[in-house]
């Protein structure tokens, strides 16, 4: 079994590769749009089929950089998979074990049981493909941003709506505020570094349920303990901390039909954060039963705290880009980005202020590790602080 507190930060070190790789994509598009205009305003006003050639090809040679980044950074997350779903792997089973050898069983290591083994690398390389379809998604949604960009840009200026340089400053601030988001079938969208976290958490509890499963096939054993947790999603709440029966009979809810073990909204499903493992009868249950009223109210609390981390992540990002930004301008654009840089910097110091400001008065753990984004550093941190002391002094 695994705790909640385990698969909450399991995914830490997959989310960084993946957000470095949404930063470096995003700093990426920023410096080829800057090349793109970097000349006089005549320029802009060419002819629209040559601008769009020309836009193109830029867009290739910008996929080319892309490229790269991509395939650095898939194979960090090949070797980041791997490990973490073998340390789930390791101390789901460390658990259970215990539980089986005070019950009088034998279970062998995990190393020598070809089955589990096949088990984990059938969901480690389930896991991969998602990455890789991300990756794919990713490099697709960056062409279209670039182009229509670019031709956003070029179509204002041209019209005369706004200045070209005006048309190009929106044309970045779209880009950096937006990012790069994989989409779903469904419609819904996520930054690559949240649909990363997602897959590998869901990877990891798959293949600890997975190798746990075939753990009791092996000892017989029918009964079932879930973990639980305060704050847990309203629907899984029903079920955490429970009993059931894999079999179905007795004196104990069906284990499947009850908790949704194997579908994506269930147990050990999408970004679930629950985990189960064996139990005898007269073991007792060492976890807590939430009351309904209480446990919503903290989903709530949590559910808020984590949107206020988002907003302070994406400014980071932005913050971070901005900085680039106005580092690679020319001329007057320097200081149209460095005006842009402070703002965004000073949105960041109030975020962060309102961020604290929530969780003590709700008696919330501010959690650090979640508002970290990758390449956030102590100079990143002291810059910011300084553009926002300038921008609050006008």
């Amino acid at each position: 079994m695994l705790t909640p507190s385990y698969l909450l930060h399991a995914t830490e070190p997959a989310e960084e590769i993946a957000e470095k790789l949404h930063i470096d994509i995003i700093k990426r598009i920023v410096e080829r749009i800057l090349i793109r205009f970097d000349r006089n305003d005549d320029y802009i006003l060419t002819a629209f089929d040559k601008w769009q050639l020309e836009t193109l090809q830029e867009a290739g040679y910008l996929l080319e950089d892309i490229q790269k980044e991509i395939a650095v950074a898939t194979g960090l997350m090949q070797t980041e998979i791997a490990q973490a779903m073998e340390d789930a792997g390791v101390k789901a089973l460390e658990y259970d074990d215990a539980i089986y050898r005070a019950a009088g069983l034998e279970p062998v290591p995990l190393t020598q049981s070809p089955h589990m083994v096949r088990l984990m690398q059938d969901t480690y390389e389930q896991t991969m493909g998602e990455w890789k379809n991300f990756t794919n998604i990713s490099k697709r949604a960056v062409h279209d941003l670039f182009v229509n960009a670019c031709d956003t840009a070029y179509m204002q200026a041209m019209s005369g709506a706004i200045s070209s340089r005006q048309a190009v400053r929106e044309a970045l601030e779209t880009i950096v505020e937006g990012g790069v988001y994989v989409k779903y079938q469904g419609g819904r969208t996520d930054t690559i570094e949240t649909a990363t976290a997602r897959a590998v958490r869901t990877g990891i509890s798959q293949a600890s349920g997975r190798i746990q499963i075939a753990r009791m096939d092996e000892m017989d054993v029918d009964l079932v303990l879930v973990s639980s947790h305060l704050g847990a999603r309203p629907d899984h709440a029903e079920w955490q901390g429970k009993v059931y029966s894999r079999n179905g009979g007795g004196d104990y809810p069906d284990f499947v039909s009850s908790t949704g073990y194997g579908a994506v909204s269930g147990l050990c499903g999408a970004n679930c954060r629950h985990s189960f493992g064996p139990w005898f009868e007269g073991m007792g249950n060492p976890f807590e039963q939430y009351d309904t009223e209480e446990n919503l109210k903290e989903y709530e609390l949590q559910q808020r705290q984590r949107t206020l981390e988002r907003r302070i992540r994406n400014t980071k990002r932005e913050v971070m880009t901005l900085d680039t930004a106005r580092t690679a301008a020319q001329g007057s654009f320097k200081d149209v980005f460095d005006n842009d840089y402070q703002r965004k910097a000073a949105l960041l110091q109030k975020q962060n202020a309102a961020y604290n400001q929530y969780c003590k008065e709700n008696g919330l753990k501010k959690q650090s590790e979640r508002i970290a984004i990758a390449k956030w550093d102590r100079s990143q941190a002291a810059k910011a602080r300084a553009a926002a002391k300038r921008y609050n002094n006008g």
